[in-house]
């Protein structure tokens, strides 16, 4: 007790400096990696030895644009995930649609698939009673399936 009441001063002074480090700590460790601008964290680390080119890109939308009943396709990637966005005839039957999302895995290569989630946006160019479909591909799957296949959703 009598050290105690002899040296407070110097226990608040070293109790103080231990806290202001371990605060300081606290704060490179845990506040600063949050404003890290990077949204994905490091889930895109190895996105340079999976890179799709755009001549690929540019070959599926293209082809896929010269099928019967597609009227535009749209493209874009988001993190691990490529997104194409294919407006059909109202009319064009849901299967045949469908049968299309082989030209977007064939277009990609096994090692890409592998790596990417691929999703497949049909909306039709009008009224429609079946679209919108969307088909999803699963970097772990082989095969795209649909969901919401006709009707409104609601």
């Amino acid at each position: 007790m009598k050290m105690t009441k002899n040296n407070k001063k110097k226990i608040l002074i070293i109790g103080g400096v231990v806290l202001g480090i371990l605060l300081i700590a606290f704060i490179i460790l845990f506040v600063f990696p949050a404003f890290n601008n990077n949204k994905y964290g490091d889930r895109l680390d190895d996105i340079e030895e999976h890179k799709i080119s755009s001549s690929d890109i540019d070959d599926i939308t293209s082809e896929l644009e010269n099928q019967e009943g597609v009227k535009d396709v749209n493209y874009h990637d988001e993190g691990r995930i490529l997104n194409f966005i294919m407006t059909v005839d109202p009319g064009l039957a849901l299967e045949t649609a469908q049968g299309y999302s082989s030209i977007i895995l064939d277009g990609i290569s096994k090692d890409n698939k592998s790596y990417y989630d691929i999703q497949l946006y049909i909306k039709a160019d009008g009224d429609s009673d079946v679209y919108p479909v969307i088909g999803y591909k699963s970097k772990n799957n082989d095969e795209m399936t649909f969901g919401n296949t006709g009707g409104s959703g609601e």
